[in-house]
């Protein structure tokens, strides 16, 4: 019998590196945008029983905007804090509430440690933190964790950046002296949530090579 994991978020690298090493055994769920409308919270009965039947669950969706705060309308606002924020916690609390074996990780991003251009992200990001940290599983075998990486150099989001030069000038900067990459990410999730590593929960894995060290 298949054991069944959900991914969101799946046309990303970091998606796609997680989905390669994953044991043929288990039965993956990866829906697209046109299959989740994930800016839209009114979960139907068929994406809310998908959650429930998945003991593991990737929450990678998210959306980073090039517009500047005062440039954008309610809605497009509204939209932001629907995916990168709103959309994971319910897809939590459904999980956690019905599903006693539900291992639960959330893409974060070092935003919600130290700001972002995009007020919004960086705002839904800080917040999906705190949840992590405060949310109390429901069952012993449950867990709850957010990988909140710097910028990822051969992500989407990084190569859509307009900014190429802050990019350049962080990698610069790290004292590990080069970018994060996707795969990497992938294996992290990989290596947390197919071993027993459950006594490990509501924290936020900060992968950054360092670059906040100060002494």
């Amino acid at each position: 019998m298949h054991k069944n994991i959900l991914i969101t978020g799946g046309t990303s690298k970091v998606c796609f590196y997680l989905k390669k090493i994953i044991p043929k055994k288990y039965k993956i769920y990866s829906p697209g945008k046109d299959d989740w409308n994930l800016s839209n919270l009114n979960f139907d009965k068929k994406k809310i029983d998908l959650i429930k039947k998945c003991d593991k669950i990737f929450l990678c969706h998210s959306i980073l905007s090039n517009k500047k705060h005062l440039l954008k309308n309610e809605n497009e606002i509204h939209n932001q804090l629907n995916i990168n924020l709103l959309s994971k916690i319910k897809i939590c609390e459904i999980s956690l509430k019905y599903n006693p074996k539900a291992r639960i990780f959330i893409i974060g991003s070092e935003s919600g440690l130290k700001g972002s251009y995009d007020i919004a992200y960086a705002l839904s990001k800080s917040s999906i933190n705190k949840y992590v940290e405060e949310r109390k599983i429901f069952y012993k075998e449950q867990q709850l964790i957010c990988i909140a990486p710097s910028t990822i150099i051969d992500g989407k989001m990084t190569l859509e950046r307009k900014d190429q030069k802050n990019v350049g000038k962080s990698v610069k900067n790290n004292p590990k002296k080069r970018g994060l990459y996707s795969r990497e990410i992938s294996k992290l999730i990989y290596d947390l949530s197919f071993n027993n590593t459950d006594y490990l929960t509501n924290i936020v894995i900060n992968v950054n090579g360092g670059k906040f060290s100060r002494m």
